[in-house]
């Protein structure tokens, strides 16, 4: 099955490697996602969708880390960010819960990964749809993107 991401890395002549899942929603967690993966919590990275007032930010996150949405908000240059409710993402990013890339998105004013990914040269991110990841090169995918780089994450310290 090509999704929609897929076919847009295609056109942009990036290459990847699709990555397939069986997990029940009810389980769904991008740790659990990465253990059936063989991957590491920090090399796969969850979508989430960000608001501030009408706009629409993405931001994308290693499993294994909580946004901070002060942080957040500051490095976008916004006053503040609350999280799209899982009932609203698909009207408001084109995604499912489980299956929000940051390829194709609906209208956003930015997208943006911590600096976590910096670490590795390939990530693993959602295909687009629910039991599929994609595996690609870092770089590549910022660049398409036109995505920032900046420290969005919850401290490990302010976790405790």
């Amino acid at each position: 099955m090509k999704t929609n991401a897929m076919r847009m890395l295609d056109k942009a002549k990036i290459d990847y490697e699709v990555l397939e899942y069986d997990l029940d929603k009810d389980l769904f967690s991008g740790e659990n996602v990465s253990d059936l993966l063989g991957l590491s919590y920090s090399e796969c990275y969850k979508t989430l969708a960000l608001k501030h007032d009408h706009d629409l930010f993405i931001c994308v996150i290693s499993v294994k880390d909580e946004v901070d949405l002060k942080k957040c908000a500051a490095a976008l240059n916004v006053k503040n960010l609350e999280m799209v409710h899982v009932k609203d993402l698909l009207k408001t990013v084109g995604y499912e819960r489980g299956s929000v890339t940051p390829i194709g998105v609906k209208k956003n004013n930015g997208i943006v990964f911590d600096q976590e990914v910096m670490n590795h040269e390939r990530i693993e991110i959602s295909a687009g749809a629910y039991g599929l990841g994609l595996k690609l090169n870092r770089d590549e995918l910022l660049k398409y993107l036109n995505a920032k780089v900046l420290d969005i994450v919850k401290d490990e310290e302010d976790e405790i």
